[in-house]
């Protein structure tokens, strides 16, 4: 985890650098994947209410960014409020993580659900691709080489998904979508 700290109109001492790593780092013990924390520090003054100290964190994690802001007329206060308010949102977070995974069956929980006759036998697997631009010589190509009987692939001249298939007289088969042509 890399922890960024910075100053608007504040100059970051050692004092304030120690204080915000230690108390911001121990956000790591609500949740671990998180990559990067950056924090911006700083203090308005106004002649009316006095200077007002702001800490304002990013945390980045799991592809979700978590912004928080805080203030007062004490920095070190600010940055104690703005790890309550992570801690919060960070709570949160799992929560909804927690709630989208038990929400959602994956396919093996669905087919073990159903249960086949004893004649008829239920093989499943599952395999997510991640189809490649290519021609349709190239995906034959790597389906040989792969050794299978079709290879599913995104035609790069129409950006679609197209599928190449070996034929029992061992020439090749292709299939496109038509959309309504």
């Amino acid at each position: 985890m890399r922890i960024i700290i910075s100053g608007r109109h504040l100059e970051i001492t050692d004092a304030i650098r120690n204080y915000a790593e230690k108390k911001i780092g121990g956000i790591k013990k609500y949740f671990e994947n998180i990559l990067e924390i950056d924090i911006t520090l700083s203090v308005e003054h106004s002649k009316t209410e006095g200077d007002k100290h702001i800490a304002d964190v990013l945390l980045f994690a799991n592809g979700t960014k978590i912004k928080a802001v805080s203030s007062d007329k004490i920095l070190y206060a600010a940055i104690d409020e703005v790890v309550d308010v992570l801690e919060v949102q960070i709570k949160k977070y799992k929560e909804k993580l927690k709630n989208r995974q038990h929400h959602q069956e994956n396919i093996k929980e669905i087919f073990s659900k159903l249960e086949p006759k004893e004649d008829d036998k239920m093989i499943i697997k599952s395999r997510l691709i991640s189809p490649k631009p290519m021609s349709i010589e190239e995906a034959i190509l790597q389906m040989n080489s792969l050794n299978q009987d079709f290879y599913a692939f995104m035609n790069h001249e129409t950006e679609e998904l197209n599928v190449v298939y070996k034929r029992k007289d061992e020439t090749y088969g292709h299939i496109e979508p038509s959309w309504g042509k």
